[in-house]
């Protein structure tokens, strides 16, 4: 039977395929507890619901989310930890796709300029500020990298390029350990991905160091951006060897740092890969400080809250208010004393006056 290539249903089909073939926008569950359980799901999954998914991964109370790829899992379990790897995609992915190994695989689509992950990190830090939970959230700005957190020991982690190129020199870096192909860190483009995956292994090895970071009753949330593969694609081209090299090294280090996470939360973790192509003006995520003070705007209600109080103040009204009782309980003891008192036997200034004036 022949087909009418002029007829608009079929250039329709044949545009929606391009478009689907350059475009691969994907949320990619690399690992997840037993536990937790996701199910297949046709309906695309939108930008703006991602957090409120991890919210109820780690289960913290959020908005409810139509999408229904995520069951409910155990009511006396949840996982220690989530952690979020955004990917900046580009058009014509699927060319060098990101070949990862997942148990699960949801289409995305975008219906906000950016991902941001700020109201679920604050929903985080008011439910468990008591237990001081581990938020971290690293990226790119501009030419530096920004590891916003409240723990100063990821301070030693390289900030600028220049560190960042001395860093990838060291014997225990990540280029000893993956395969860089055709890319250089003498290119800023090729030096831009290879330090944003050295970041995350440095965040990764400064979490091992120092365990007792993870050892809050609170769950962690870990979220890293790597924007240098689409820098990368479009230095060179979507057709390059080096975006070729580019996605296997991207691709490789996801499934060393899955294990790793693994390994080191011992298997209670979320690892999750959101790879999204956003327009010209949109960020895959939204950088934030995690002590920045959001702006208020308008008139605040009157919500009757209660005020805020330092945490050392149950200590010290306990030591002010038995020390009070302490004191009365003394003092009544003096004042009982002393009104019972014997001025003839028991003050000695009565005896001494009274030996002087027989003495006269």
């Amino acid at each position: 039977m022949a087909i009418d290539r002029k007829h608009p249903l079929f250039l329709t089909v044949i545009f929606g395929l391009v478009l689907a073939g350059v475009v691969s926008q994907d949320l990619i569950v690399t690992h997840a507890p037993k536990y937790v359980h996701f199910q297949e799901q046709t309906e695309k999954l939108q930008t703006s619901d991602v957090p409120k998914v991890i919210s109820h991964t780690l289960g913290v109370p959020a908005e409810e989310v139509s999408w229904t790829g995520l069951k409910h899992g155990s009511l006396f379990k949840r996982p220690k930890a989530n952690v979020l790897i955004s990917v900046t995609g580009y058009e014509g992915i699927k060319e060098n796709p990101l070949k990862l190994k997942s148990i699960a695989k949801y289409p995305v689509t975008n219906d906000v300029p950016s991902l941001d992950i700020g109201e679920l990190m604050n929903n985080l830090q008011n439910t468990f500020f008591d237990k001081n939970p581990l938020l971290l959230d690293a990226g790119v700005d501009n030419s530096f990298f920004d590891v916003h957190t409240d723990f100063d020991v990821f301070r030693k982690i390289p900030d600028t390029m220049r560190r960042m190129a001395d860093r990838l020199t060291d014997p225990d870096s990540l280029l000893q350990t993956l395969t860089t192909g055709t890319l250089n860190s003498s290119s800023p483009s090729h030096l831009k991905l290879m330090g944003e995956l050295q970041m995350i292994q440095d965040v990764f090895n400064t979490l091992s160091d120092k365990p007792e970071i993870l050892s809050s009753k609170s769950p962690d949330l870990l979220s890293f951006n790597i924007a240098g593969l689409r820098d990368v694609v479009g230095k060179h081209g979507a057709q390059s060897s080096e975006a070729a090299d580019a996605s296997n090294l991207v691709t490789d280090f996801i499934h060393k740092i899955t294990d790793d996470f693994r390994h080191l939360y011992k298997d209670n973790v979320i690892v999750e890969v959101l790879v999204l192509t956003p327009q010209a003006q949109g960020y895959v995520r939204k950088v934030r400080s995690l002590k920045a003070t959001a702006e208020v705007t308008g008139d605040i209600p009157d919500v009757n809250l209660s005020k805020d109080y330092d945490e050392d103040y149950s200590s010290v009204f306990n030591i002010i208010l038995w020390f009070m009782i302490v004191m009365a309980i003394v003092l009544f003891a003096v004042c009982y004393g002393m009104w019972n008192m014997d001025p003839g036997r028991d003050s000695i200034i009565y005896r001494m006056t009274t030996t002087r004036l027989k003495k006269d």
